[in-house]
């Protein structure tokens, strides 16, 4: 009898917070989250962050250290492990996109970029995503946006040194689902 009730107990308490573990998703077109970005111009920042990329299943996770100063961009790739594993350089006039393994890799930059983004041009709209969370999340915690066949989500906010972040940013495209936890911010 006792464990049939406390059976029932915790089915009661189950179904009652299931209700809350599935948030709705708000869809913004483009333009509803571009008209709502304010106008400054991001100078400077820096962004700590978990990574998880999976292209065909197959996923890496580690740490992203993001730095912008003086239209420069500095990503550091980490392994689980904090090593350093590759950098990523942006040089924002320019559109040039520099990619540096730790080891020596044989693998091409041009080929490995063209893989998971598609063309360069698609790693500075990305970061345009990154920059400028919508403003929608003061009042919405799930936030979707399709954009150029790339559907990006923006999960939770969080508010860090006064400003208003996503917990998580969601890229996906195809075969590819990339994920940015962010721990840090400072802009």
């Amino acid at each position: 009898m006792r464990i049939t009730l406390v059976a029932l107990f915790i089915l009661f308490l189950t179904s009652c917070s299931l209700p809350f573990l599935k948030q709705d998703t708000h869809s913004l077109s483009y333009e509803e989250y571009k008209n709502a970005l304010p106008k400054k111009i991001t100078k400077k920042f820096k962004l700590t962050g978990k990574l998880s990329l999976f292209i065909n299943k197959k996923g890496q996770t580690g740490k992203i250290l993001w730095n912008f100063e003086d239209n420069k961009d500095s990503i550091d790739i980490l392994n689980p492990f904090n090593t350093k594993i590759a950098e990523i350089i942006l040089y924002e006039l320019e559109k040039k996109v520099i990619l540096k393994f730790s080891k020596k890799n044989n693998q091409d930059s041009e080929e490995l970029i063209s893989k998971i983004f598609g063309n360069k041009e698609n790693i500075f709209l990305l970061k345009e995503f990154i920059i400028n969370p919508p403003q929608q999340l003061s009042s919405m915690n799930n936030i979707s946006i399709k954009y150029e066949n790339w559907n990006i989500s923006y999960q939770g906010n969080k508010i860090i040194r006064g400003q208003l972040f996503p917990n998580t940013i969601k890229f996906e495209k195809n075969n590819i689902n990339l994920k940015i936890f962010i721990s840090d911010w400072i802009l």
